[in-house]
């Protein structure tokens, strides 16, 4: 599976789950864009240097087809594609929700559109099932992997919204914003 071979590499971090079902695997938690340093003899990596948060990933057949998840700074993109582009699926849905954009974007890069949406506060789960157009009831019963596979289906036609830019372009349009940070009340 996929998953496991990323496990291997020291790709998956905070994970919540990684599940297959049939000819599905489905992750969620961070995934490493830059491994930490080696810090022992042993071969112990420190923590990750950076990471892309609360992804939502769905593979069919170890091609990934749904990539979902929150990156800090806009700058990290290219990571993204360093590390994960060789397993995307040809027709692959990448929605990324980004702290630093305030206005929707579709980013050409790496041959992919790429929908890039702002947000600094709120659970990427969240977000993401409103794009689809899903509630709670959707998922009566379901696994956890059958979760986000119902999800991905209920993207078939959702169409990014914002300006067509490419990378470049879109670096033009960041704002100076950061992760909101709730503490205790």
């Amino acid at each position: 599976m996929l998953f496991d071979t990323y496990e291997q590499k020291g790709l998956l971090f905070n994970m919540n789950f990684k599940e297959a079902s049939g000819s599905y695997a489905a992750y969620r938690g961070d995934l490493v864009l830059e491994l930490g340093e080696v810090g022992d003899a042993l071969g112990h990596r420190k923590p990750p240097v950076s990471t892309i948060k609360n992804t939502i990933v769905l593979a069919e057949n170890d091609k990934i087809k749904l990539y979902v998840g929150s990156l800090d700074d806009l700058t990290l993109l290219p990571k993204v594609l360093d590390y994960y582009q060789a397993d995307f699926a040809p027709d692959v849905k990448i929605i990324l929700f980004v702290v630093n954009i305030d206005k929707p974007l579709v980013i050409e890069l790496g041959g992919l559109s790429i929908a890039a949406i702002g947000m600094q506060e709120g659970l990427i789960w969240n977000e993401l099932i409103d794009l689809a157009a899903l509630d709670k009831g959707d998922f009566k019963g379901q696994s956890a992997s059958e979760k986000i596979v119902t999800v991905y289906k209920a993207l078939g036609d959702y169409k990014p919204k914002g300006d067509k830019v490419s990378f470049d372009g879109a670096m033009t349009r960041t704002v100076e914003l950061t992760r909101a940070g709730r503490g205790p009340v």
